[in-house]
């Protein structure tokens, strides 16, 4: 049961901003880079066999601030790349600015089926996110450590199913917060078994987002 390391890359200026990123890019700023250097000081004796991770300039960055204390494979993967936002990436990150498409995109996933112009959906996302670390764990083996530098959507839809979360709350809490890691271990043709979500021990995961009105907005 190969154990995959799922990090999300720090913080960037378009985080920062509130500008939506999609797979455009946006440099790490300050706390980003300090983000990384504390995520990598906390991996620094897992041995790692390889790594994954998106070529977006922001997690290249938190890949290479990371693996300066491994000496490992590291390859580029276009699957582990953020939601295709299409015509929207670049604009300010508010739902009331650009139309039913991506106000169900932002506060009812559930109901986002058309995408926004150029962009990709809920379903295409988990697919391509889903089949890509399905083919990492089934290329090593049982017993190796995997790193994956990716970014909040792709690893929210791998993780979320895994604390039974619905669609509908794909961007409320528990937060897949900036150069946090998760843990999950994935046995060949078998179901994902989740260790830790963002830091946080599966078993100590409670969540109720029923009364919540402040969304994680998506960027």
């Amino acid at each position: 049961m190969p154990t995959l390391y799922l990090v999300r890359h720090g913080e960037t200026e378009h985080n920062l901003n509130h500008i939506i990123q999609g797979q455009i890019d946006s440099p790490l700023t300050e706390l980003g880079k300090t983000q990384a250097e504390q995520t990598s000081n906390e991996l620094k004796d897992i041995p790692f066999s390889a790594c994954y991770y998106s070529p977006l300039g922001r997690t290249t960055k938190t890949a290479e601030i990371i693996l300066k204390h491994h000496n490992i494979p590291a390859y580029a993967d276009r699957n582990l790349m953020e939601f295709d936002m299409g015509v929207l990436e670049g604009e300010v990150n508010d739902h009331t600015l650009h139309g039913l498409e991506f106000k169900n995109f932002a506060i009812a996933p559930h109901k986002y089926i058309t995408p926004v112009k150029n962009g990709e959906t809920y379903e295409s996302l988990t697919e391509r996110v889903y089949n890509c670390c399905y083919n990492i764990s089934n290329a090593h083996s049982d017993d190796e450590k995997i790193l994956i530098v990716s970014h909040g959507g792709p690893l929210r839809s791998l993780l979320n199913p895994l604390i039974n979360k619905p669609r509908s709350e794909f961007w409320l809490a528990p937060d897949v917060t900036p150069a946090s890691v998760s843990i999950i271990k994935w046995h060949k043709g078998s179901e994902l078994k989740l260790v830790t979500f963002a830091g946080t021990p599966k078993e100590a995961i409670e969540f109720d987002n029923s009364q919540q009105l402040n969304m994680v907005r998506p960027n």
